[in-house]
């Protein structure tokens, strides 16, 4: 990190104009737009700082900015009555100097001193800490030894060394663990480190040469700065921006441009990627990695450590690709003059930079040597040389003559940092120094006898431990896990082989196998096995209740079971949803007559029950995507059967694409995809037209009722005060979009005088939007009374009164249909608590007097032994009713089920425009899910299904089949598990995506990039960030996921979480239509800092006290105040399993499980105290909380702009008025304009102490509303909004902005924009330490707590 940066106008010198003028906020000193960023040494119109993504413009880029007056006479218009001022980042004396500090410890670099006080006339720091440089040679030598006496308090341990500063200090030519001992004992100063290394470097070559001359010593130190202050003008005259005083009098830089070095290096490589087979057969020298080896180049084997060895250079390095702008290699030379140099009669330290991976660092070294000999003849003429040294750089032949030597002794470690060889002592007694004397004066045996030692010795392979597996560095670790010894393996199918051929004898396998071949899928066991054989991949159709997803696995491993144990087959089977994967499972191992767990298991997320001769796998999609980070070509898996694929799931469509590539490296590998007969062909011709085998379904018939058959079964009357009752308001808005004429129309038709129309009705006309008159017409033969009751319900809602009187019905028996299982099928959980405790106040279905049901729900958040007791039968004469999400539409057979009830609701993934992210919203089914659902009651026996919409709906509304999930949900999960897998890292993402068998739309897929792009998950060239690669691991939408990451690493986790459910699920804030003022007001109570959210959390801090005193005082608390109390259980509920997830990841204890939460919980969502208060030590800090909303919703931001400033007339003077909350101006970057909702707690807000807004949703009506939002600061827009930062010089302000300039602040000097810049690209690296090491505590390691302890007081404070 450097400080200064040099003027305009003569170098070093104030005044100037035009160009080089400044004004007076520096004194006399001008500033330069770039000049003064930090450390540019790159010449280009868009610079970038090496190893951060700080982007540092020349020219400022502020036309585009809305709020910037329009020039009159263009074209812009005006908008004079609005504007909002730059906001000023500013940071105290105290916090300056603190944040200082903490820099100057992690990296090491020259800092500035204190920065100036308060109100002096130049506000220029300085830039230059004398203590930190060296004065010469002697002084420098003399480092080590000094240092490593400084009380250890001061001495940075090995851990403590920033990997940044490594890096960096690599790229000048020296090896990183010179570099790592070197910054240990500089206490970590880059500037420090480098000069020593470099005196290091050039004494062992030039020796005596480098004495200070007498002439030089007896020069006067002022004479020779204002000699080197005139060299500066002039090489800044010569080379503008490609010259840069990084530190003023210490240290110049000249960024090159070096082609010829670029295409060589490039050629070069290309070259010898042609001889890389021939050195990937090399092994590597065991000797060099002990210490050394005694031929050097003439060895047989290679002299490179491995890539685990803790001396591997690569290994060392910290990846920082994604921070660095990818604009070709970067060359520079650095100038150095250490204290009291008297240049030009003595030398100066000379470096060569390089970012080219390519360039040899020896190379780089020998090239510094190079230019510093010329620097010393030069010295000895008194003669300036850095000109001299630029002009020889390009110089191709004098430079290519250097490159040919890649050898050089601090390029590679030290000897010191080696193992010596083990020598083995020829005593017991023998003294060490004895054994190290004999060691030294063993004679150089032959090279044939080494040699021959060390192939012996080559089997001995090091055992290597991996520690801390997890989802986030699976990819990066050897799959083990799946590697199985073929002998072990062997052996275990033998047994397998053997214990089926007894069992098959068995009376009990042998009735199972009667049952098994009635099913239709039977009778394709010889053509399905046939087609194996020759095939690699087939489509099996099948309708419901064929047998395809218990029996055609059991065809396979039977099959191979009965031939060679080498040739035992192993199957995994994909299900879509967990509690598929294991009914499935259990129904096989029962078929089988074994306990589960044997030749069959299952896996689910957090659950497996498996063993090491389990051979038929049932798992859900997501475990067998998460299983190929880590094993790309599925070792040991002989065939993958995808079942349920017509679901159409991204998962399973992405899961497709990458079996389709596995299956080129693994011939030997068979694919199955098994779906419902709708798009069978499609799969096919996916996979290259391969064979398709359709299977019959065996259900019994099923008779089909609608609504308006259920409404004159069960004699249903819609009650006038009924919630499933039109609203009048809903009419009267249908009222008001009618024209004057249709308003007329519709008047004469209610009067009976206008007839004509009426028996003019349209298919796509739906029921909703047809008169009485006109249901009449379209339901011919249906009851005049029916059809009332269906024009006044609402149509679009679930009506669960209807559901408990059709259960009524079926339960009291007033039919001919025989006993059985009700399956009732709703949307989702909400629905299910509604109804279940709807039927609790109903004395048939509460048990309280007789048992006659038993009620049970079922949906995904169940434990898995709660949704089994969904399929245990009921004694006779009790009805077993079971409420349902759509998780019982596939693969799961319930065998007793006669009646389904389908409410034609489901919930359905779908992109938000509003949210801009995607949501589950209630659908109607299409007309597959409502045969599914009606092939659940004729699975056994004859039975009957109740669909709760119209027969005219069912024929003309629903469609014919669900649009794929990945074309109508956001692609930001599918794009970030693309690049986690190894084969598509280096792939483009739409060349991925256009794979799919349909793909997304590209403006989906740019949508989802930029977003990416936002949230600073994914960098410009689609390479994944560190925050990137934990987002992946995370099911849930991006921005929910960075709350939940930065709210753990910031120890506000609970809060956290109970916001980012809320933004998952809905607000619990209810607004009735009657009461719509006094539940804005109860709102407003809760309201602080001016934030939606917080209010939120207020609320539903109080509802968690309410519940510990019982359910009254809960339900007492949300009806006080308007609050949902089933979404508040949501809440708690999502909140349970976002703390599940991240314990999964390693971001906070480990072993957390929801339900296990629920349990422990005491009132509440038990998730403050199952964390622990060690995550939640900043739960009360609003001001951070806050910060956390901004790294989340960022770029939905909002600018507050002010009317032109009113004044009153006071005693005093003119006193300025705050604006009315009407007069603020609320815009955003992409809509303009735009209004806060009426609902929100900021919508009468007068004066806001920061002008900006993050927002989560927007709604358009005849306006844009912004419904919540929540004010943000400064800081945490800089420090925590995502993409890049950009810092400008602008008429002598330092402006900082983001978001190509539509957010800006002004520093209050540029030592507050440098900090604030570094403690960012700390806080980068940090989250990049935290992908090496997903269980390491952020909060407790030194580096973590100081940079984030530092992050939250400047958030706090400031």
């Amino acid at each position: 990190m450097s400080w200064a940066g040099r003027k305009r106008g003569k170098p070093n010198r104030g005044g100037g104009g035009g160009r080089g003028g400044g004004g007076k906020r520096g004194g006399s000193s001008g500033h330069s737009n770039k000049s003064q960023l930090g450390g540019n040494r790159k010449c280009s119109t868009k610079i970038w700082d090496d190893g951060d993504d700080f982007c540092l413009f020349e020219e400022p880029r502020l036309e585009s900015r809305s709020s910037v007056p329009a020039r009159r006479g263009g074209q812009m218009k005006q908008r004079p009555e609005a504007r909002m001022p730059l906001q000023t980042i500013c940071m105290t004396s105290e916090n300056q100097r603190k944040v200082k500090e903490l820099l100057q410890q992690l990296q090491g670099q020259e800092l500035a001193p204190e920065s100036v006080v308060a109100g002096e006339d130049d506000d220029e720091p300085n830039y230059l800490n004398d203590k930190q440089c060296w004065s010469t040679e002697q002084e420098a030598s003399d480092v080590m030894p000094r240092l490593s006496a400084e009380p250890a308090e001061h001495r940075i341990v090995d851990s403590e060394v920033s990997s940044f500063a490594v890096h960096k200090l690599s790229r000048y030519g020296f090896d990183c663990e010179r570099c790592r001992a070197v910054l240990r004992s500089c206490n970590g100063n880059i500037g420090a480190s480098l000069e020593y290394l470099l005196l290091q470097c050039f004494s062992e070559r030039y020796g005596e040469k480098m004495q200070v001359s007498a002439a030089a010593a007896e020069a006067s130190q002022e004479e020779c700065l204002e000699q080197r202050q005139e060299e500066a003008f002039a090489l800044w005259s010569i080379y503008g921006e490609k010259f840069v005083e990084r530190i003023k009098n210490r240290v110049w830089t000249f960024s090159l441009e070096l082609d010829y070095l670029a295409h060589r290096l490039s050629k070069s490589k290309q070259n010898s990627t042609r001889d890389t087979a021939k050195e990937t057969s090399k092994e590597i020298c065991k000797y060099y990695c002990r210490g050394g080896c005694r031929f050097g180049s003439k060895c047989r084997f290679r002299h490179e450590f491995p890539p685990n060895h803790p001396l591997n250079a690569s290994k060392n390095c910290v990846d920082d690709a994604h921070l660095r702008h990818n604009d070709g290699p970067i060359y520079e030379l650095e100038v150095r003059f250490p204290d009291e140099n008297k240049y030009p009669l003595q030398a100066p330290l000379v470096a060569f930079y390089s970012t080219d991976e390519n360039l040899p660092l020896a190379c780089r070294l020998h090239i510094a040597e190079f230019l510093f000999g010329m620097a010393l003849a030069a010295a000895e003429s008194h003669e300036p040389v850095v000109y001299t040294l630029v002009t020889c750089l390009e110089d191709e032949h004098k430079i290519s003559e250097l490159l040919s030597n890649t050898q050089h002794k601090f390029s590679v470690p030290p000897v010191s940092l080696l193992a010596a060889p083990p020598v083995k002592p020829q005593t017991e007694s023998t003294p060490a120094s004895n054994q190290q004397a004999e060691a030294s004066t063993v004679s150089v045996p032959q090279e044939e006898e080494v040699v021959a030692e060390e192939e012996e010795k080559e089997e001995e392979e090091p055992e290597q431990v991996v520690e801390n597996e997890s989802y986030v560095n699976l990819k990066k670790k050897p799959s083990k896990k799946y590697d199985v010894q073929a002998k072990s393996l062997y052996n275990e199918n033998v047994k397998i082989c053997m214990q089926f051929r007894q069992k098959k004898s068995s009376r009990h396998f042998q009735s199972m196998l009667y049952e098994r071949q009635k099913l239709p899928a039977w009778q394709e066991r010889e053509n399905i096995l046939g087609l194996l054989e020759s095939h690699q991949v087939l489509v099996v159709s099948g309708m419901t209740g064929c047998g395809k997803t218990t029996q055609i696995p059991q065809f396979i491993l039977d099959a191979s079971l009965q031939g060679s144990p080498s040739r035992v087959a192993n199957i995994i089977c994909t299900q879509p949803r967990r509690i598929s994967a294991i009914s499935v499972a259990e129904r096989v191992a029962k078929e089988r007559t074994e306990k589960i767990g044997l030749t069959v298991g299952y896996q689910i997320r957090l659950e497996s029950v498996k063993s090491s001769a389990t051979r038929l796998l049932y798992c859900t999609t997501g475990v067998l995507l998460r299983r190929l980070e880590g094993d790309l070509t599925l070792q040991g898996v002989t065939h993958v059967i995808v079942d349920e694929v017509h679901e159409r799931t991204e998962e399973s469509d992405f899961l497709l694409l990458v079996l389709k590539d596995i299956m080129v490296q693994r011939p030997d590998l068979r694919i199955i995809l098994m779906s419902a007969t709708l798009n069978a062909e499609l799969f096919s011709q996916y996979f290259h037209s391969c064979p398709i085998i359709n299977i019959p379904g065996r259900t019994f018939p099923v008779d089909q009722f609608f609504l308006e058959d259920v409404i004159a079964m069960t004699r249903y009357v819609l009650e006038g005060s009924s919630p499933y009752r039109r609203k009048v308001k809903q009419e009267q808005n249908e009222r008001h979009r009618r024209t004057a004429f249709e308003e007329v129309e519709e008047d004469l038709r209610h009067a009976g005088l206008l007839e004509t129309t009426d028996t003019v009705v349209r298919d796509s006309d739906p029921d909703q939007k047809l008169t009485l008159k006109q249901l009449l017409t379209r339901y011919k033969g249906v009851s005049k009374a029916v059809l009332k009751t269906m024009f006044v319900m609402d149509l679009d809602k679930v009506n669960l009164e209807l559901i408990e009187a059709l259960l009524e019905w079926i339960v009291a028996g007033r039919h001919s249909y025989p006993p059985g299982a009700v399956l009732i099928f709703l949307p989702g959980l909400a629905e299910i608590k509604m109804l279940y405790e709807q039927l609790q106040t109903n004395a048939l279905f509460n048990n309280r007097h007789s048992k006659r049901c038993v009620v049970y729900p079922l949906h995904s958040s169940l434990s898995s032994e709660e949704q089994q007791s969904v399929f245990l039968r009921t004694p006779v004469g009790v009805t077993k009713i079971i409420i349902s999400t759509n998780i019982a539409e596939t693969s799961v057979t319930i065998n007793d089920v006669v009646y389904v009830i389908d409410s034609g609701k489901m919930k359905e993934k779908r992109y938000d425009p509003g949210k801009g992210m995607e949501s589950l919203e209630d659908t109607f089914v299409s007309k597959a899910n409502a045969l599914q659902r009606k092939g659940r009651a004729g699975r056994v026996a004859s039975g009957v299904c109740f669909h709760l919409f119209s027969s005219h709906h069912y024929n003309h509304q629903l469609v014919k089949q669900q649009l794929p999930e990945i074309q109508r949900v956001p692609l930001e999960q599918l794009c970030l598990r693309i690049k986690m897998l190894e084969m598509f890292s280096e792939q483009s993402l739409h060349s991925v995506l256009s794979r799919l068998i349909e793909p997304p739309r590209i403006e989906s897929l740019q949508a989802s990039k930029v977003r990416l792009r936002d949230l600073g998950a994914l960098t410009p060239d689609e390479k994944l960030t560190p925050l990137g690669y934990h987002l992946a691991s995370l099911p849930v939408d991006v921005r929910i996921g960075k709350l939940m990451l930065f709210g753990t690493i910031f120890r506000c986790l609970d809060p956290a979480l109970t916001i980012a459910a809320s933004l998952a699920f809905k607000s619990p804030f209810v607004s009735p239509w009657d009461k719509r003022e006094e539940a804005n007001k109860k709102k407003l109570e809760f309201a602080v800092g001016n934030s939606d959210y917080l209010a939120l959390l207020q609320a539903y801090k109080g509802w968690c006290l309410s519940i510990k005193e019982g359910s009254q005082a809960s339900y007492n608390y949300c009806r006080e105040n308007f609050l949902s109390g089933r979404v508040l259980q949501e809440i708690a509920s999502l909140k349970r399993q976002f703390a599940e997830l991240l314990s999964g990841i390693g971001f906070v204890k480990e072993g957390l499980r929801a339900r296990d939460i629920e349990k422990w919980s005491q009132g509440g969502d038990g998730v403050l105290d199952a964390t622990g208060e060690e995550a939640n030590s900043n739960a009360e800090n609003m001001k951070l909380i806050s910060a956390m909303l901004c790294a989340a919703l960022y770029p939905n931001v909002v600018q507050v702009k002010k009317p032109e400033g009113k004044y009153q007339k006071t005693s005093t003077g003119a006193v300025k008025m705050q604006p009315k909350a009407e007069e603020l101006k609320f815009v955003t970057k992409n809509d303009g304009y735009v209004h806060i909702h009426p609902s929100s707690v900021n919508y009468q807000t007068r004066h806001f102490e920061s002008p900006y807004l993050v927002y989560h949703e927007k709604i358009k009506t005849s306006r844009v509303f912004i419904r919540d939002c929540s004010m943000v600061s400064v800081y945490p827009l800089v420090l925590l909004g995502g993409g890049q930062v950009h810092i400008q010089l602008l008429k002598g302000d330092f402006v900082i902005s983001l978001d190509d300039g539509w957010i800006q602040f002004v520093a209050t000097s540029h030592q507050v924009a440098e900090l604030v810049k570094e403690l960012r690209c700390e806080l980068d690296q940090l989250l990049q330490d935290k992908i090496k090491n997903p269980s390491m505590d952020l909060c407790m390691c030194p580096r973590g707590s100081q940079i984030i302890g530092m992050i939250v007081k400047l958030v706090t404070t400031q």
